[in-house]
């Protein structure tokens, strides 16, 4: 099992818009690959953590189901439309994905 942690850091004074932009592409984008079968979570930096850090957690079964995910929204036009629409509210440079193995 893995969590795929996608981050990034919203440009000052933007964090909200960021928000409703990566709430957006869950329900219209993740919605199309399963994205509830992935136990998908929005987290913010608070304590020990930038602020303006936005984090999306994936759970996946295997690398392959994140393979796979990631072919699927690939091929969506929104997923694409939807990056363009979110990058004037990130910091250029922050985007990060981290995948983790969970041992318990």
């Amino acid at each position: 099992m893995f969590s795929a942690r996608w981050q990034i850091d919203a440009k000052f004074g933007h964090k909200q818009t960021v928000l409703d932009l990566l709430k957006k592409w869950e329900r219209e984008i993740g919605s199309q690959v399963g994205i509830a079968d992935l136990e998908f979570q929005i987290m913010t930096g608070s304590i020990g953590a930038r602020e303006a850090t936005v984090e999306s957690h994936h759970q996946v079964e295997s690398l392959a189901q994140l393979e796979a995910f990631f072919a699927k929204i690939g091929k969506i036009d929104a997923h694409a439309k939807w990056g363009k629409e979110m990058e004037p509210y990130v910091v250029s440079g922050t985007s990060l994905w981290n995948i983790y193995r969970i041992v318990e």
